[in-house]
């Protein structure tokens, strides 16, 4: 559990925000994060959760004068969730509370009007009326007297949670559609938006625009100033593409002079609340992708800009072998290094993605811990809509996730996935779908099991059939003996093979090698380890 303070929120509605000034906006460099957060702070421990800017909108409702307390009741779920920091996100390109700087997503709405009022004549016929419900929702909450985000930090501190807001960096929901109401006018201004990259991140903002920092640190400013909280994070994952293709290394210097900025901005918070404000940024799993892309967090590091580190995938799967060593090799044991985890499990692009197990989660979780970083971070893990666990069930699984020793007590799987995040122009291959006929993939398993327990491979074979030799699959090469073989919707095999626990090295440096039987080579589009307790 982190060190939390326990000062009261300060507690901000309409009458509290009268006088409220923003700190004058400039950009230089700052040399002021440069000894802040250092070794006087504690890393953070437990369970980080991110909470977005919509979901607790879309699946509640909101009686007359019951929003503060059904506020409270999310955060309380939470908290028997065992969650230890929780990340409130309050914006994607507007903010889900009444901000001063921002335009707030009911903006422009009139609750009373029909369905194709200017406000939402944009929006899908058939999308229209959860839309509805979102900011309707947003903004009852509003007109309750709630201030969002200072009563999930108030009730966070009454568990003695520590209170974060997340704010997204670039976020591009809804990119196809220029006339959404979901966007903010400046994101409409299509001269600030990145150039040379088509496709669905063609439309992020250029943080080499001025007006673009401007405006982000804007949002930041009246953040710290607002709310008493224990951290910032800047959520570089929505979306990582900051800057124009080709750009990106010059954007490398820009957004380091930036933050060196909002490092002040926290450290100037922290003076005023009497408790340090850290600062954690949310990048992409990969080191050399993270720099690829502009976004410097080792030098963040390095500079003391930065006291949280999440390295994770972006939204299309669990990956179950991040480089978190060289994560932790290149930011130093000052910062707290977390790795992320996705609600969703994808062995390749071209399979669809489907919510994760309890039994992946906890995979995932085992390769984290033992693979380096201080804590995991959960993302899209929603107590109400998805992954789509009863509350009991929630709660009991994420609990689990933030003890090596409690997940090493329970049934695991581990997966052979892809990065989902890459830099424009570099050639990314991903491990599957293979062809050939010895094939090996690299999939950290986590510490050895205790004696009795049993593994099992599964691999998914392409146009296998069942009288077809099946291929032989090994464990840091010892084989293992086939079990079942059965037939998929599409025509491919599920194959699965038994193997001796002993067979895992226990030194997060393992391997599955898949030989085909004969000349003709074979097409592997899954692959798969589950580990469980002996029956």
């Amino acid at each position: 559990m982190t060190n939390v303070s326990r000062r009261t929120v300060l507690k901000l509605g309409a009458a509290g925000l009268a006088g409220f000034a923003l700190p004058p906006i400039s950009f230089g460099n700052e040399k002021a994060g440069a000894n802040a957060g250092t070794a006087r702070q504690p890393k953070l421990a437990g369970l980080l959760q991110n909470e977005d800017c919509t979901n607790f909108f879309y699946y509640q409702d909101f009686a007359a004068g019951k929003a503060g307390e059904i506020v409270d009741r999310y955060v309380d779920v939470l908290a028997g969730a065992g969650v230890s920091a929780l990340m409130c996100n309050t914006n994607a390109r507007r903010t889900n509370y009444r901000s001063k700087v921002w335009e707030a997503f009911w903006d422009g709405y009139d609750p009373s009007g029909p369905d194709d009022q200017p406000f939402l004549a944009p929006v899908p016929q058939d999308h229209r009326k959860s839309f509805r419900k979102l900011i309707g929702n947003m903004l009852e909450v509003h007109r309750q007297g709630v201030d969002y985000p200072a009563r999930v930090a108030q009730r966070c501190r009454h568990h003695g949670i520590s209170p974060w807001v997340s704010l997204r960096m670039n976020d591009v929901h809804e990119n196809n559609n220029l006339a959404h109401p979901f966007h903010s006018a400046l994101w409409r201004k299509t001269e600030f938006f990145r150039q040379g990259h088509p496709g669905y991140y063609a439309r992020a903002l250029d943080y080499a625009h001025a007006e673009v920092r401007d405006h982000y640190r804007a949002l930041i400013a009246e953040t710290l100033q607002r709310y008493d909280l224990d951290g910032l994070e800047l959520d570089f994952l929505r979306e990582p593409y900051m800057f124009s293709k080709g750009k990106e290394q010059e954007g490398r210097q820009i957004l380091t002079d930036w933050l060196r900025g909002i490092r002040a901005l926290a450290d100037d918070a922290a003076k005023r609340r009497g408790h340090a404000v850290k600062l954690g940024v949310r990048v992409p799993s990969c080191p050399n992708t993270a720099l690829g892309l502009g976004l410097d967090a080792p030098a963040w590091a390095k500079e003391g800009l930065v006291d949280l580190v999440v390295a994770a995938p972006r939204w299309a799967t669990l990956e179950f072998a991040m480089p978190l060593g060289k994560w932790r090799e290149l930011l130093g044991n000052r910062v707290t290094l977390a790795g992320g985890l996705e609600a969703h499990y994808c062995p390749n692009p071209a399979t669809p993605a489907r919510p994760v197990t309890r039994e992946e989660a906890t995979g995932a979780a085992v390769a984290v811990l033992s693979g380096g970083a201080d804590v995991v971070y959960l993302f899209n893990y929603f107590q109400h809509g998805h992954p789509k666990w009863p509350i009991s069930e929630y709660q009991r699984t994420l609990k689990s996730l933030s003890s090596l020793k409690d997940l090493l007590k329970l049934p695991r799987r581990h997966a052979v996935t892809f990065r989902d995040v890459t830099v424009p122009g570099v050639t990314y291959r991903t491990p599957l779908p293979a062809r050939g006929t010895q094939l090996s993939f690299a999939l950290p398993l986590g510490p050895a099991p205790s004696p009795g327990w049993q593994a099992e491979a599964t691999i998914e074979v392409a146009a296998q059939r069942a009288e077809d030799t099946p291929p032989t699959v090994s464990i840091n090469g010892v084989a293992g003996k086939l079990r079942s073989s059965e037939a998929t919707k599409n025509g491919s095999r599920l194959l699965t093979y038994s193997f001796s626990a002993s067979a895992l090295l226990g030194k997060n440096h393992d391997t599955i090698a898949v030989t085909a039987e004969g000349k003709d080579s074979i097409k592997v589009q899954r692959v798969e380890v589950s580990l469980c307790p002996g029956s």
